[in-house]
């Protein structure tokens, strides 16, 4: 029975967290947040008081936003098993990258959908349900998984002599 290839482990491991977390992001701005902001009133009567008040918004950009990081994550995980010359440190880093650009995107996604609800009600546009705190952690950890794996990759480049400044 043959090992695993590490690469190839760490592309499918990551590829699986970025999936859990574009559902929990998705979660958390389409549902989870809205409920918690507005806890008297279920989902579709929080929608229909925003369609009311012309405050309604779209889940459109969210769902983009989660097949775009998902999409990204598979990006890396083809690219490891098509290109078995990928190490365990480039794919750990690829795939931290996009865990950490989770934090901002989600961010920005959210923005519209918090504003809507606080124009419609009245509320503040934070974050009222704590579902968006373990994503940030999530995205602060990946950073340094990110720059652990960069480590060792800017030793190894620095150790090898640049064919950039080699006159031909």
């Amino acid at each position: 029975m043959s090992r695993p290839d590490p690469p190839a482990v760490a592309a499918s491991v990551g590829t699986g967290l970025v999936v859990a977390y574009a559902v929990v992001g998705a979660l958390q701005v389409l549902v989870w947040n809205p409920l918690a902001a507005v806890p008297r009133l279920s989902l579709s009567e929080i929608h229909s008081e925003l369609d009311r008040v012309g405050q309604s918004f779209s889940p459109a950009p969210v769902i983009a936003w989660a097949v775009l990081g998902v999409g990204a994550a598979v990006v890396v995980a083809v690219s490891t098993i098509r290109r078995s010359r990928l190490t365990l440190g480039q794919v750990v880093l690829a795939q931290a990258l996009v865990l950490v650009g989770g934090a901002p995107s989600l961010l920005l996604v959210s923005f519209a959908p918090g504003m809507q609800l606080a124009d419609g009600f009245g509320i503040s546009g934070y974050d009222h349900s704590p579902w968006a705190r373990p994503l940030y952690l999530t995205s602060l950890l990946a950073m340094v998984a990110a720059i652990a794996a960069a480590g060792p990759a800017v030793t190894a480049s620095r150790a090898r002599p640049s064919e950039c400044g080699r006159v031909l």
